[in-house]
């Protein structure tokens, strides 16, 4: 510290501090992350579309449901909390999604976890709403994090979307 206080000046010194505590505060942060939702995997209903790296579904008439994945940074934290923003232009058909855990049993041969509640969209049009889909328990090193999300079909053309999903395991 003292060759940096006498190389900088009052200035540049305040800046690099700043940035070192920058760089210390997001690395005790850095369990909190927001996907974009073009991570989604459609697991029924219509092949999806993307704009901007959102994930839509482009059908008139059907469903489409899709699993967000969460990358787990730790094998003994649990999601302290969850959201996923969306944006509802169905008109009469709420956008809904549930956080999970899940694990696979061999002594039984299924999966079990644990399941959050649905959250639902609250009425439609061009504005994003977040659904809070809070807290799930059970990550361990045997488990795995994801959402589920069901998208309702399109009115008068107006596609739904999963824009982003955040999730923080501190």
């Amino acid at each position: 510290m003292i060759i940096i206080n006498r190389c900088l000046s009052g200035v540049m010194r305040i800046a690099l501090v700043s940035i070192l505590v920058l760089m210390g505060y997001s690395a005790t942060a850095g369990d909190a992350k927001t996907y974009p939702g073009s991570m989604g995997v459609r697991y029924s209903g219509p092949a999806p579309v993307y704009d901007h790296s959102a994930i839509g579904n482009p059908s008139a008439t059907a469903w489409m449901y899709v699993d967000l994945p969460v990358l787990n940074e730790s094998n003994t934290e649990s999601i302290k909390s969850s959201n996923v923003r969306v944006l509802d232009r169905s008109y009469g058909l709420d956008v809904r999604c549930s956080v999970n855990t899940a694990y696979w049993n061999s002594s039984t041969g299924s999966f079990y976890g644990w399941w959050g509640a649905n959250k639902n969209s609250s009425g439609s049009g061009n504005a994003l709403q977040t659904l809070n889909t809070g807290a799930v328990g059970g990550t361990t090193f045997a488990s795995h994090s994801y959402f589920s999300c069901a998208i309702p079909q399109t009115y008068s053309g107006n596609r739904s979307y999963i824009v982003s999903y955040y999730v923080n395991e501190d």
